[in-house]
């Protein structure tokens, strides 16, 4: 694995504003791994279980839920990243999700994070990160996020 990406304080935010922070490790999306995921939320849709009614029905197998793809994300970026100096952190909001297309099983995907706004508050700052889920082998765009920290 790469070195990871050092934040020193809260200043160290805006040296990092608009250019990708890390684009992470081939991720395999696992039967295995979704459904431990679906199971973990209740999540008994069809589309996630039963392989031949999810072809039968004109999809390629099994599909990943929408909210699978942007759950990956925390481990990830603390796989990347670094933070000293920075005590308080609190995940204000996931602004949006949109997955571009069916992700089914074994797609091998890739995150790329980049920090596109930090806004000073009364307290610390704001952070928003811009996150791109990305197909490894076609560099298909799959699905973005939005997520915004607090940090003080």
């Amino acid at each position: 694995m790469k070195k990871k990406v050092q934040i020193n304080g809260l200043d160290d935010f805006a040296k990092h504003l608009d250019k990708p922070l890390f684009t992470s490790y081939p991720i395999e999306i696992t039967t295995e791994k979704m459904q431990q995921y679906c199971l973990s939320v209740n999540n008994q849709e069809w589309v996630h279980w039963d392989e031949a009614g999810s072809r039968k029905s004109g999809l390629e197998g099994l599909i990943t839920p929408g909210l699978f793809i942007p759950s990956l994300y925390p481990q990830v970026f603390w796989d990347h990243v670094e933070m000293q100096n920075v005590p308080h952190i609190l995940v204000k909001k996931i602004e949006h999700i949109q997955i571009y297309r069916p992700i089914y099983m074994g797609t091998r995907i890739d995150l790329t994070s980049t920090i596109t706004s930090v806004k000073p508050r009364r307290k610390g700052i704001e952070v928003d990160y811009d996150v791109s889920f990305d197909d490894v082998e076609t560099r298909d765009h799959l699905a973005d996020a939005r997520f915004i920290l607090r940090y003080w």
